[in-house]
């Protein structure tokens, strides 16, 4: 497994913001992690470069440069960057969360928000809310707040049965046992591992496990591992079998998804 490069969180996580949003760009080197941090008003995280892994403790996200993360206020979360990462961190204030979800979220990022954010960027810090730069601030928001979800986030769960077979899964992925096979394990019925998985993360134990692939697929793409090796690692029969699964979900193919 990859140690990642603990490095601290910018400084508005921990000081009261200056204006109702403020734009913060950084560059995050490869296979480092913002230590986990929390604070009370919201962020909406994006890479214009590079792939970020984003964990809320409860969930994981893959966000690759199409696709940004909603953290809401008082939820502790990580950034680690699976490439070199170039991110810009939207911080919004107390009034303007109330428009958007309640609940951590992948956001689709479309051609026009995607714009916005490009001008934004460059937006100086003692910036006027009722200037130009404040009107294409509000527009991000009007934006973030209409913006499709992403459905590709992976939830945790809290039973210590579940736990260990997810965790196994996570290291080895190519693991096929079926839920009769992990019940004598981990000392439950099949039945009952189904209802947990159903009940603690809203998905059954076949939906779960396509989630994970999904995401250590893209982590993989990201670090420029071969379609073959990350089928065999996944435990497809073959290329072709990955692909198509990949496919069937994102709508191309995984040469293309990246790009």
């Amino acid at each position: 497994m990859t140690k990642f490069r603990q490095i601290p969180p910018s400084s508005v996580s921990r000081q009261a913001l200056e204006r109702p949003v403020v734009v913060i760009n950084r560059h995050v080197p490869i296979h480092s992690a913002i230590e986990r941090h929390q604070h009370l008003w919201g962020q909406f995280i994006y890479a214009s470069e590079g792939v970020l892994a984003v964990n809320t403790g409860k969930e994981r996200y893959i966000v690759p440069p199409e696709q940004g993360v909603w953290v809401p206020p008082k939820t502790e979360h990580q950034v680690s960057a699976l490439t070199r990462v170039t991110l810009t961190s939207f911080y919004l204030d107390l009034e303007h969360v109330s428009r958007l979800q309640p609940s951590s979220c992948l956001l689709a990022v479309s051609a026009f928000l995607k714009a916005l954010i490009g001008e934004a960027k460059n937006i100086a810090p003692d910036y006027h809310w009722h200037s130009r730069d404040g009107r294409l601030l509000r527009l991000i928001i009007d934006q973030l707040v209409i913006a499709r979800q992403v459905t590709l986030k992976l939830p945790y769960p809290e039973d210590l049965r579940l736990i260990a077979i997810t965790r196994e899964l996570q290291q080895n992925p190519g693991n096929s046992n079926s839920l009769e096979q992990w019940g004598k394990i981990v000392g439950a019925s099949a039945r009952t591992l189904s209802r947990l998985f159903k009940k603690e993360t809203g998905m059954t134990y076949s939906q779960w496990r396509q989630k994970l692939n999904l995401q250590l697929a893209i982590t993989a793409l990201a670090a420029g591992e071969s379609i073959t090796n990350i089928a065999l690692t996944l435990g497809y029969d073959s290329p072709s079998a990955f692909i198509y699964m990949f496919r069937k979900h994102f709508g191309v193919s995984p040469k293309k998804y990246l790009t």
